[in-house]
This record gives structure tokens, C-alpha cells and sequence, in this order.
């Protein structure tokens, strides 16, 4: 009894942890603009421009995206829309996620913090971030 008690609890502490890194994850990643550095729903932005800023991306086990924006040196009191997106399934968005999120201050740093329902089989996240006449976006983020 003891040993399928012993084998019982290791498969189920096994198949616990599979279940949960199938979604669980996150990843940080740069903010490139301030111009628009171009996309593609699977890769998010294109590494052109300038570093201004960056984006932590958590995809929870519970299906809640975590999403971390930090804009730095961006234009000073300014107002940022966040645009979460997610691939395959909610790319590219026809509305931000979180109008006006983000609002700088004097200097063009900033930070927001949104929260967003993961879309079910999306493997890629990246963020968009417009406002104060710029676009900055993230390369995706894949959930292990």
C-alpha cells in the first residue's frame, strides 16, 4: 500500500507540474520605437529603432495575462493606450486593450500594469504601446 500510495503521489506531482507549464510562463521583452517598428502576429515587433522601454508578460495558469509596461524616455505627460496581443487568435486588435493606461511623466517614464483573458491556444504575446505621437512595440514572448 505504501508503494502505490508513493507512486500515486509522484505521478500526481508530475502531471501537476505538466498541466501547469503548459500555460504558465513569462518573459520580458524590449520596447522598440519611437517610431513604429513594424509587426507580425507571431514575432510582434521588428528590432528597429530605439530601446524605450520594456514589457513583462505573465500568462498565468489561471488564464489571466499579467502584462507590465515600462516606457522610458517616451514623450514627457503623455498618454500611452496599451494593445495586448495574442497569437494565433487576437491579432492584430481593432481596439487597444487598455485605452490610456499608461500616462508619462516629465521626464517620458511611465509604468501600467493591465490584466487581460489569455486566448485560448495563443502561444505568442507582444505588446503595442501608442501615444504622445510614437508607437513602441515588444517582440513576442512564447509561454514555455
Amino acid at each position: 500500500i505504501k508503494k502505490a500510495l508513493v507512486t500515486g503521489a509522484v505521478t500526481a506531482a508530475l502531471f501537476g507540474t505538466m498541466v501547469a507549464s503548459v500555460f504558465a510562463g513569462a518573459g520580458k521583452a524590449p520596447l522598440f520605437g519611437p517610431a513604429d517598428p513594424g509587426f507580425t502576429c507571431p514575432g510582434g515587433a521588428f528590432p528597429v529603432g530605439t530601446v524605450m522601454g520594456f514589457a513583462v508578460i505573465n500568462a498565468a495558469a489561471n488564464g489571466v495575462l499579467q502584462v507590465q509596461v515600462s516606457v522610458k524616455g517616451g514623450t514627457p505627460n503623455a498618454v500611452y493606450d496599451v494593445w495586448v496581443n495574442q497569437d494565433p487568435g487576437a491579432c492584430p486588435l481593432g481596439a487597444p486593450t487598455a485605452p490610456g493606461a499608461l500616462t508619462t511623466n516629465g521626464q517620458g517614464n511611465g509604468n501600467a500594469h493591465v490584466q487581460v483573458p489569455a486566448v485560448a491556444g495563443a502561444t505568442a504575446y507582444w505588446v503595442s504601446v501608442v501615444g504622445g505621437g510614437q508607437v513602441l512595440r515588444s517582440p513576442a514572448v512564447a509561454t514555455p
